[in-house]
């Protein structure tokens, strides 16, 4: 009896290391490597000493990256913040790639960008039309 629950033990093992080393991706918990910095909220604080020369002041370092490792077909940054004239300025993937978006009245001052997210690395910053400082909440969704 006890050979046959080790034998099993073994077979068990074997299977499990087997299956972690095809999908490593799961051994780590990442269900879905697209998906993996998606679906957050960012707490912050918006504005800076730096002109973006368009998009507002913002800090010196981004509020947020992500890294996408493979195209997203749909991802929404959705930023509020608690007063002033917030906007969402997104640089990347490639140099020179810069989106901006301005809070207005229209979107009651809630910049948003939605789309298709090609691979690579996105810096992620939330500025304000007047360079003051409020706190934010950006979310990041890929549900649409």
């Amino acid at each position: 009896m006890i050979h046959l629950f080790q034998f099993k033990l073994v077979n068990t093992l074997l299977l499990a290391i087997a299956i972690l080393s095809i999908y490593p991706k799961l051994s780590r918990g990442e269900t879905n490597p697209k998906l993996a910095q998606a679906n957050r909220t960012i707490r912050g604080q918006t504005g800076g000493s730096i002109d973006s020369q368009g998009c507002g002041f913002i800090a010196n370092r981004p509020n947020h990256q992500i890294n996408l490792v493979e195209r997203v077909d749909y991802m929404r940054l959705t930023v509020q913040a608690t007063g002033g004239q917030p906007t969402l300025l997104v640089l990347g993937p490639n140099p020179g790639d810069s989106f901006c978006v301005l809070g207005d009245e229209v979107s009651g001052l809630k910049p948003e960008i939605s789309g298709v997210w090609e691979p690579g690395n996105y810096q992620i910053y939330i500025g304000d039309r007047s360079g003051s400082q409020h706190q934010f909440v950006l979310d990041i969704s890929t549900s649409n």
